[in-house]
């Protein structure tokens, strides 16, 4: 069988703005965001507006929103953009995972060859 090539574009960028000229190739491009966490629609910890703004989808928020959120409910006195503090790394994810968010899950379609 013939090679079968796809392409992804995967953005952290936030917000995530669709790029038109991926779609204007002849290639299968794929523009696929990625810098989101998501929770169940149930989630007491994500309410309000923030969860539908910025072009995510609903029970979804940007990491640095969550982390903003996290800190202030952890009464942390670090800033959630600046320095990575590496030891400190998988407690803050255990921590978002103990309030119900994980990585979104990436949807992609692959081509038939």
């Amino acid at each position: 069988s013939e090679p079968c090539e796809t392409r992804f574009l995967l953005d952290y960028t936030v917000p995530f703005i669709p790029i038109t000229a991926a779609k204007r190739r002849s290639e299968n491009i794929q523009h696929i965001q990625i810098a989101v966490l998501q929770t169940h629609a149930n989630n007491n910890f994500l309410r309000g507006s923030f969860d539908v703004c910025m072009a995510h989808d609903q029970n979804c928020i940007y990491p640095c929103h969550f982390g903003c959120i996290m800190n202030m409910v952890e009464g942390r006195q670090t800033n959630e953009t600046g320095e990575v503090d590496p030891n400190d790394m998988d407690r803050l994810w255990n921590k978002a995972i103990s309030y119900g968010f994980h990585n979104k899950i990436i949807g992609y379609s692959t081509p038939s060859c």
